[in-house]
């Protein structure tokens, strides 16, 4: 029989993008899909993705978006107020568990919920309703171990005890650890409790990366590996034409041209944008730059030195959005400036791409030491004692430079190669590929609780 998940993601994009790839593939294993989205987020992401559930159902796959009202802290308002939007995630709670209801009562009932690790409130509720729970981990397996060993964190000296780590020091750790407790620190202590109930916990990473980490974990709350979750196992078809940007980037010789996004949410300062603005020009290199205006800027230009754009016209493509992954796979591109967020990072391994890394804040800094120190397939363009400086044009030229050109920079891109090597392999027949069919098969095992 066919299982049927309720898949709910937590609401942000970097959560949202590696939970609808999972929702793809479990759905490609015959399993039926129902996406829960907060009416703006199901606005967002079908006006950026040209409607993700149309073009899947158009490739088969039974993957069906469910609304429920905006009933968490979104938007603008989110970075400002942290704590409200964290604490405001238990509403989604009582709209899940009404569509499950409703949905039983239909005559679809449900085998499982899939949610994401930072929804407390998931596990319990799958319990309740006699359905297997899976959690996914969005990030490395590496910070998971982080936040499940939390209460071993002493924040100060070296943290050298944690199973599965590199030696740390409390700058290198995620910024939601490195507080005073709080309401914050309370929930998501409280996720960690929870999660260890849940039937599977799935990681957006590969055993060739996190070996440690998920080796570490083995024997307390296994993490089974499925990623890169980006990295397509099966071909999902052709989403769009050519645009004008890759228009632009086929002038463009091979390895030339470095991408430049520091993600979705944190910001980066005016000031500091400024500087980055210049360095891409001193470096000489071509780039195409994703900026997001900040709260107080309606235009890209706004955040830019006087007559930037029309300055680096030739050299460099300026935009509050690109479609990332089309970026990262064109020959032309060599290089990511990178935020080094978890997904950027794996779409980055999955395209072979180098990483200058500039961390701003959440799991950013630790995924940083893990690229330049541990994996050493990027360079640290900022690093954790850099929280209150402004780093310089100068020092962002050259730190390029040395990303782009030389033999550092063949060292880095021969690494990220045979990480990606890896990874196709893991998703292709190795053991992401494995676990996935596992768990797929399992839902489709389940029992469906009877309609009520």
């Amino acid at each position: 029989m066919a299982g049927h998940a309720i898949v709910v993601p937590y609401p942000g994009r970097g959560h949202i993008n590696p939970m609808m790839h999972l929702a793809r593939k479990l759905a490609s294993h015959g399993i039926s899909v129902t996406f829960v989205l907060t009416e703006s987020w199901h606005k967002i992401i079908t006006e950026a993705e040209d409607d993700v559930f149309s073009h899947a159902q158009k490739l088969g796959l039974d993957i069906q978006a469910a609304l429920i009202p905006n009933c968490v802290v979104g938007g603008s308002q989110r970075w400002g107020n942290m704590a409200d939007f964290f604490l405001s995630l238990s509403n989604m709670e009582i709209h899940v568990n009404e569509l499950i209801t409703n949905l039983k009562r239909s005559g679809a009932p449900t085998s499982c919920i899939v949610a994401d690790t930072f929804l407390r409130w998931a596990v319990p509720l799958a319990k309740r309703h006699n359905l297997l729970s899976v959690a996914l981990w969005p990030m490395s397996v590496t910070t998971f171990s982080i936040f499940y060993h939390s209460d071993l964190v002493r924040l100060q000296g070296r943290i050298d005890y944690i199973p599965g780590m590199p030696p740390l020091t409390q700058a290198d750790l995620p910024s939601a650890l490195n507080v005073s407790p709080s309401p914050v620190t309370d929930e998501i202590a409280q996720c960690f409790i929870n999660v260890r109930e849940a039937d599977w916990v799935v990681g957006n990473s590969f055993y060739a990366l996190d070996c440690k980490a998920i080796d570490a974990l083995l024997h307390k709350t296994p993490v089974q590996s499925v990623g890169p979750l980006n990295m397509p196992s099966v071909h999902w078809g052709d989403r769009k034409g050519a645009s004008q940007c890759s228009q632009w980037l086929d002038s463009k010789p091979a390895q030339s041209v470095i991408y430049v996004s520091f993600g979705s949410f944190v910001e980066v300062s005016r000031a500091q944008v400024r500087e980055i603005a210049i360095g891409l020009m001193q470096s000489g290199y071509c780039f195409v730059w994703a900026l997001r205006p900040d709260k107080e800027a309606s235009h890209v230009w706004e955040m830019l030195p006087a007559g930037y754009l029309e300055q680096c016209k030739e050299q460099g493509l300026v935009a509050p959005w690109f479609r990332q992954g089309e970026i990262l796979s064109h020959p032309s591109v060599g290089g990511f400036f990178s935020h080094c967020g978890w997904n950027s990072i794996m779409e980055s391994v999955s395209e072979g791409i180098p990483i200058l890394g500039f961390p701003i804040g959440m799991d950013q800094f630790t995924n940083c030491k893990l690229v330049v120190d541990e994996w050493k397939f990027g360079l640290r363009g900022r690093s954790s004692e850099d929280k209150n400086r402004i780093i310089e044009a100068e020092e962002i030229a050259r730190k390029v430079k040395v990303l782009m050109e030389g033999e550092e920079s063949l060292s880095l891109r021969g690494a990220v190669k045979r990480f990606r090597e890896l990874a196709q392999e893991e998703v292709t027949n190795g053991l992401s590929a494995t676990n996935l069919k596992l768990l797929a098969d399992k839902l489709k095992a389940v029992k469906c609780p009877c309609k009520q």
